[in-house]
């Protein structure tokens, strides 16, 4: 038994072994390869030449100079002018006019020059063309370095005189910026999580503003603010809480994506995300609390309704049109400039006292003539009779319909 096993150890040995014991060295294999490759040359094989001729390179011994004349040839025949051109110039330079292939090998020269100089034109144009990208790359990644410092120089601004403290207002332009901390655009939820842990500029009290809040400083028109808005884009914003009905365009408790294009709520998948915070409440209050106007007319003092000092045709919020029963309640709840007995226009009201052209005497509602239909009421007997100022016609008219929209200022009378 010991001798079997000896026998067959030995057998295991010399079956693994024998693979190394019958290999061809590196002379042997390069003398096959040289009658294959001239077979090859012979019968125009140039594709599977070029593959023999790789394969001599690979054995990692002297090969003769004639070996980059084959492969010159092979080259061109293959269509490759380009690579052909440099390789059988190595052979000429590198072995001079007494190479075995000299004469043959500036045969092929003069055939391939010319592709090879409309090659090498073209190699040289796209190298040009990937390192003029390249540079523009750099300087775009520098550019948006720098945008990144400015931001992070001055992430936050204090709105003058009316108490409130805005993130950057970011628009789409950022969004390429990979070093911008932060968040630029999104959802509700999104815009709702990204204000609520905001800790900037010392502060976590940051939130979505609300439309109040925002036309403060939204608008060409508006001297108070201090903020570089886009001319065009949407940002989340809280519904009004005045008009908090069903039967308003905004509601209260709800975000909205506001565009100025034309005012309407957007449910919008994205839009811009700008945060808010009230450094002093009580200056926000004061602020909203003197932005009313007198206005008098044939020997009577009116007070009306004019909080938005925006010019209408830049700012990006503007009051909804609503049912004749918000605005009865919208005025009737209103509290401003230390008053609360505002009320809807009367007939009075809008005969005697308001010209036809209201917008001339209002700041929000200058240079738009739709803002001249508001809501007024007739008083009678039974209950009020709902009625719409049209400038057209400088005159009043019956509004049948309560569930109809208009816009709505409010007014009281100065003692």
């Amino acid at each position: 038994m010991q001798g079997q096993r000896i026998v067959i150890a030995t057998l295991f040995i010399v079956i693994c072994c024998s693979g190394s014991l019958f290999a061809l060295s590196p002379e042997i294999r390069f003398d096959m390869l040289k009658t294959k490759l001239t077979q090859q040359l012979k019968e125009q094989q140039y594709a599977r030449a070029l593959e023999t001729i790789h394969e001599i390179r690979g054995l990692g011994i002297a090969t003769p100079a004639s070996l980059d004349y084959f492969e010159g040839k092979a080259l061109f025949e293959s269509g490759k002018k380009y690579e052909a051109y440099e390789t059988l110039t190595n052979y000429v330079e590198s072995n001079g006019k007494n190479a075995r292939y000299y004469r043959q090998a500036i045969a092929y020269l003069v055939k391939a020059e010319e592709a090879y100089n409309a090659e090498k034109e073209k190699r040289e144009a796209e190298r040009a063309a990937r390192e003029k990208a390249a540079r523009e790359e750099r300087e775009k990644d520098m550019a948006l370095r720098r945008q990144a410092q400015e931001f992070a120089q001055e992430p936050a601004y204090g709105t003058p005189n009316n108490g409130l403290m805005w993130s950057f207002p970011l628009s789409k332009g950022y969004l390429a910026n990979p070093y911008l901390q932060g968040q630029a655009w999104g959802t509700k939820q999104e815009a709702r999580n990204y204000c609520e842990n905001l800790d900037l500029a010392g502060h976590s009290d940051w939130r979505v503003p609300d439309m109040q809040e925002f036309s403060t400083v939204a608008g060409k028109g508006n001297k108070y603010s201090s903020l570089p808005w886009p001319a065009h884009f949407k940002v989340w914003l809280w519904g009004r809480q005045e008009f908090s009905g069903r039967d308003t365009r905004y509601q209260a408790n709800q975000l909205y994506a506001v565009s100025n294009n034309d005012m309407q709520s957007y449910d919008e998948q994205s839009a811009a995300i700008i945060c808010v915070r009230r450094n002093s409440p009580e200056m926000f209050e004061k602020y909203f609390s003197r932005q009313y106007r007198v206005v008098k007319f044939k020997g009577h003092k009116i007070m009306v309704e004019d909080r938005y000092m925006i010019s209408s045709d830049q700012c990006f919020y503007r009051d909804p049109e609503v049912t004749f029963s918000a605005a009865n309640k919208y005025c009737k709840n209103l509290k401003l400039g230390g008053y609360d007995d505002w009320h809807l226009p009367i007939k009075e009201d809008m005969l005697q006292r308001l010209p036809c052209e209201i917008a001339a005497y209002l700041s929000f509602l200058v240079d738009d003539s739709s803002y001249n239909d508001l809501w007024y009421v007739e008083p009678g007997l039974l209950r009020n009779k709902p009625g719409v100022h049209d400038p057209g016609e400088c005159k009043i008219r019956l509004e049948k319909y309560k569930r109809a929209r208009h816009h709505v200022r409010c007014v009281r009378d100065v003692k």
